[in-house]
């Protein structure tokens, strides 16, 4: 079993399914920042976000110096005639879909109402799936997309933030929780998230909470892939404290579901054994899990650092 890992793609949906192939794929998971937009999006989001569709782009040096200095009425023409959002508002209209079984995320740049019409159902991708919670044995997926915002985590807090800002919700953290059976025989678990635990240590706690094998995160823009665990990045004293601060920070409705783990018990599995993947933007580069004999394995591929000049 061979399960691309992927993120970052910004609306350039074939680059998916080139990897897919290339990496010799059986299934794809996907941590954000896909490229949910449609063609009316244009009109939705903010300025900022269609800037940085304009950054993101492949357009011509010149071409896209001159567009990122376009603003308001005249930079959302631009998008609509020279530089489309993302490929997925041609796919829905065409009924396109992925050649293989893809699970996503969305990412802190996407529309909200685009999101919220596939979840749904009442827009449909073939073969994608997002992430809430899915099985591709061995694998048992855990997906937590958008900003994770401990401020903005209330019950009522839309998972829309508008203008192309969407965020993580307590609504979606419970759900997760809900979902997070007993650990059956054999079985991998991978959190997915689009921020990485890295910088957010709420998911870390996350982590820890569901008893998952690996993480998998985007949004850094690295261009080489990072993989750690706790214990190769901090001491134990440290590690505690920081998901106990986390805590902290929480809505009081999910502190009770999210307890820091004890302390002084030793190395616990969520500090040496879990380990986290944080992914580059896909033109850059993308990692492949295996499971083969008995072992997991990890292959990470970078186009590289430009040397300086």
């Amino acid at each position: 079993m061979r399960l691309l890992l992927i993120s970052d793609t910004h609306g350039h949906l074939d680059i998916i399914e080139r990897l897919a192939k290339e990496s010799r794929a059986d299934a794809v998971l996907h941590a954000g920042d896909f490229g949910f937009y449609d063609q009316e999006s244009v009109d939705r989001i903010e300025s900022r976000e269609l800037f940085l569709r304009v950054v993101h782009s492949k357009l011509p040096a010149e071409t896209k110096q001159k567009a990122k200095k376009l603003k308001g009425d005249a930079l959302r023409a631009f998008i609509r005639t020279e530089l489309p959002l993302s490929d997925l508002g041609g796919w829905l209209h065409a009924g396109r879909g992925f050649s293989l079984p893809t699970f996503a995320v969305w990412g802190n740049h996407e529309d909200g109402a685009v999101v919220a019409e596939l979840l749904a159902g009442r827009r449909h991708i073939p073969n994608l799936t997002l992430l809430g919670t899915a099985e591709c044995r061995p694998f048992r997926f855990f997906g937590l997309g958008g900003n994770l915002l401990p401020e903005l985590l209330g019950e009522d807090a839309p998972l829309d933030g508008g203008r192309g800002k969407i965020r993580a919700t307590a609504r979606e953290i419970s759900a997760l929780l809900d979902s997070a059976k007993p650990r059956v025989e054999g079985e991998i678990r991978v959190l997915v998230t689009h921020v990485s635990p890295g910088k957010v240590p709420l998911v870390g706690l996350l982590a820890q909470a569901l008893d998952v094998d690996l993480t998998v995160s985007g949004h850094m823009g690295s261009p080489y892939g990072c993989v750690w665990d706790d214990f190769a990045v901090r001491e134990p004293a440290e590690a505690e404290a920081r998901l106990a601060a986390a805590v902290a920070a929480l809505p009081e409705e999910l502190r009770a579901r999210l307890p820091a783990p004890p302390s002084g018990e030793g190395p616990a599995r969520w500090y040496r054994g879990t380990f986290h993947v944080n992914l580059p933007d896909a033109p850059d580069g993308h990692a492949v899990v295996e499971l083969k004999d008995g072992h997991l394995r990890l292959e990470t591929v970078s186009a590289g650092l430009p040397l300086r000049k």
